[in-house]
């Protein structure tokens, strides 16, 4: 069995890869696929990383990525490919800028700004690194999976495997209660590459995760529920440090407010040796349906 898992780990990191690695069909237009999902749309997180990554390809290697924001504009679906178009805003000497608009059968799914620096030396300092637990015995996101598809009949294959996640305080999708909305999650790629644009682009696609669900905590609601209907409404990511997305970071999370059908939520993305390497924000809708 644990072969086998390694083996699935293995495929696919190196589906993911080859689904960021778009394909260059004009000077600013690239096309790239998609990773199945288990609920049939299009992760969120992925897109992002796509849009850095087309973005990056026109740029001065000299520059590196330091701010994405976006916006989610209309549900992916993963049996369509999709277009990134980059637009030039800024081009200057110390900083640029690229708007990119992700599509499907010509509408937008997402538009994404993101600003690339040159990189330079200046003041520095970081708030403390404090893990709630370190990731060493800790379950894994996919054993928590099966336990919870076994208990109810579904079927866990569907689940891919490109990333790792411990959570150092679990939600209970079984028997679902309120908790404090905060989180603690170790994570970290399933395999490793060199490539300096991709290991900020898995750290994008990384970021979307946890954040939703770090809204649902106080309300006692898992994401599992029927009457959920739930999305990423926007997202913005800062990069503060090289990635190595194959090592362990820990994902700090909170979600400060909760109102009108959205839920507003940060986070906080450390390195194992406790150097701050990104941070995140996010909006989402959380609404519930009859």
């Amino acid at each position: 069995m644990s072969e086998l898992f390694a083996e699935k780990k293995a495929q696919d990191f190196n589906t993911l890869l080859q689904v960021l690695k778009l394909e260059q069909q004009e000077d600013m237009l690239f096309r790239g696929h998609n990773m199945p999902t288990a609920w049939g749309r299009v992760y969120g997180g992925q897109v992002l990383a796509q849009a850095l990554y087309a973005a990056h390809q026109t740029v001065s290697s000299d520059f590196e990525v330091h701010s994405q924001h976006a916006y989610f504009i209309r549900p992916g679906q993963v049996n369509i490919d999709i277009d990134f178009h980059v637009e030039l805003v800024r081009d200057g000497r110390g900083f640029c800028t690229r708007r990119v608009t992700a599509s499907q059968a010509g509408k937008a799914i997402l538009i994404s700004s993101l600003s690339f620096q040159r990189p330079e030396q200046g003041l520095e300092q970081q708030c403390e690194f404090q893990p709630d637990a370190g990731f060493k015995g800790l379950q894994t996101e996919h054993e928590r999976q099966i336990e919870y598809c076994e208990a109810k009949g579904l079927d866990p294959d569907k689940r891919t495997l490109e990333i790792e996640y411990r959570s150092t305080n679990p939600f209970d999708h079984l028997n679902p209660q309120p908790m404090p909305p905060r989180v603690g999650v170790w994570m970290r790629a399933s395999g490793q590459v060199d490539d300096p644009i991709l290991n900020q682009a898995l750290m994008s696609y990384m970021s979307d995760s946890y954040l939703l669900d770090t809204s649902l905590l106080p309300h006692g609601i898992s994401y599992y529920n029927p009457k959920l209907q739930s999305a990423s409404l926007d997202h913005a990511l800062w990069f503060y440090g090289q990635i190595d997305a194959s090592q362990w970071h820990y994902y700090e999370l909170d979600s400060p407010r909760t109102g009108g059908a959205r839920g507003l939520n940060f986070g906080k993305i450390y390195h194992e040796d406790g150097t701050l390497v990104a941070a995140a924000a996010q909006e989402c809708l959380m609404r519930l349906v009859d």
